[in-house]
């Protein structure tokens, strides 16, 4: 049986205000009564009591999962016997980094577990995760905060979040893919394989298809999780790969994965709108984010452009139409929020907003031609009005050139646009003054 999952902090990026994520804790806790003498030493005496064992543990759900012969005898007695081997390292360990980070991969996997959610499929990569991080911490530093080390033998990116140990990166290993997918050197064409294959080996089953699940706490999320954005460019990334390679399992593979974008939050990544369907960037939170959602959608052209998928087409059009929904919500007329509601991006999401914004405009310009020679397009319908995406790339390229830093204060100077002139009145919505979001880590 597992020990009671260990206390420690848990992850609390700057970001969350940015994210919408921030809940204010009240001074006392609703129904808790005053702390007088009585109320004080009952509250004494329930500290001194030992936490309740969890009632599905790490050990527990493997033993469900033999018995009914979802894994095999080796897997048990290889994930168990390392799950006790970290229990061990971490317990014995001086306080410090390495017992930290320890105790934290444990207390997600526990978490897991105790939520039901150790399935056959998620565990290989639930103990990769938790070999990974034995073997760091045995002999290696801490390496920086949100930095990305090199794990040897791992084709995968993984990053360290403090607390949270070493994790599977899932965005950027799909956009590493991606990258390589337009090289055609021997070498990187093998590591883009290799990524891919191990992908394929530890995609996990959610909303009825293949997911790639993060296993840590972000942001109020208690693993597993999914991700549209990194879901989406899952799937552009093998579509290329299965091209680039004439391998059609990827293909088939990132065609099934399509399902966690349809199926609703929180089991999948679905937030059903006036105009369509938005794509959330995190499962457990219903926060409308412009770069990861326009960035979802852009991949989601790709795939339904090179497949002409049902799903995916009718996917795609639900999530263009309401982006294109969205767009007055995110616009300030100077610059743009992070999410719906929330504080003014970054530069750097700015930036990335705008190369979006560029992509959308670029391809349903090009789909407009194509359509008209009678050749089919993403949506397998009349593509959509590149105008507004057009006219919000040149705004915020013109949000950049003025203020490359970001804004600083309420007042601002409007601009005419190269390509749409003079901002009309209405256009510029009301400046609430609100911070720069400045979410601490990248998205995962």
């Amino acid at each position: 049986m597992s020990s009671p999952a260990p206390a420690r902090r848990r992850l609390a990026p700057a970001g969350l205000a940015a994210l919408a994520l921030a809940v204010a804790v009240p001074a006392v806790l609703p129904g808790t009564p005053p702390l007088g003498p009585a109320a004080a030493s009952a509250a004494a005496k329930s500290k001194k009591k030992k936490p309740a064992k969890p009632k599905y543990t790490v050990e527990g759900e493997l033993r469900k999962l033999r018995s009914s012969k979802a894994i095999s005898a080796k897997d048990l007695s290889t994930w168990r016997t390392l799950y006790r081997d970290v229990t061990a390292r971490a317990k014995a360990a001086p306080k410090g980094t390495a017992r930290t980070e320890l105790l934290g991969v444990l207390q997600n996997t526990e978490t897991i577990a105790a939520r039901r959610d150790l399935t056959a499929s998620i565990a290989p990569s639930v103990f990769l995760t938790l070999q990974v991080n034995r073997d760091w911490w045995a002999s290696r530093p801490a390496p920086p905060d949100r930095s990305r080390p090199i794990v040897d033998g791992s084709p995968l990116i993984w990053q360290y979040y403090k607390g949270e140990g070493l994790q599977i990166q899932w965005l950027a290993t799909f956009g590493l893919a991606n990258a390589l997918s337009t090289t055609s050197t021997p070498a990187k064409l093998e590591q883009l394989r290799a990524i891919e294959d191990e992908a394929l080996r530890l995609a996990s089953q959610r909303a009825g298809g293949p997911a790639w699940q993060y296993l840590f706490d972000f942001g109020g999320g208690a693993p597993p999780w999914g991700s549209g954005m990194a879901q989406a460019t899952a799937m552009q990334s093998l579509v290329r790969t299965s091209a680039k390679l004439g391998d059609p399992k990827y293909r088939e593979t990132a065609l099934k994965a399509v399902e966690l974008l349809r199926r609703s939050a929180p089991e999948g990544a679905r937030s059903k709108q006036k105009a369509g369907d938005h794509l959330l960037l995190y499962t457990f939170a219903n926060t409308r984010v412009l770069n990861a959602f326009s960035q979802t959608v852009s991949a989601l052209h790709e795939v339904g452009a090179a497949t002409q998928d049902g799903k995916v087409n009718a996917l795609y059009v639900r999530a263009e139409r309401e982006l294109r929904a969205e767009l007055p919500s995110y616009d300030l007329g100077t610059w743009a929020r992070y999410n719906i509601g929330g504080a003014k991006e970054t530069p750097s999401y700015h930036l990335l907003s705008r190369d979006n914004m560029r992509s959308l405009c670029r391809v349903l310009t090009a789909d407009a031609g194509t359509f008209a020679a009678g050749r089919p397009v993403a949506g397998a319908q009349p593509p959509a009005p590149a105008a507004p995406y057009c006219a919000m790339a040149d705004r915020f390229t013109l949000d950049l050139q003025r203020t490359p830093t970001g804004p600083t204060s309420r007042a601002r100077t409007r601009a005419a646009s190269p390509s749409t002139g003079p901002a009309a009145p209405g256009v510029d919505a009301p400046d609430t003054g609100a911070a720069v979001a400045s979410p601490a880590v990248s998205q995962p």
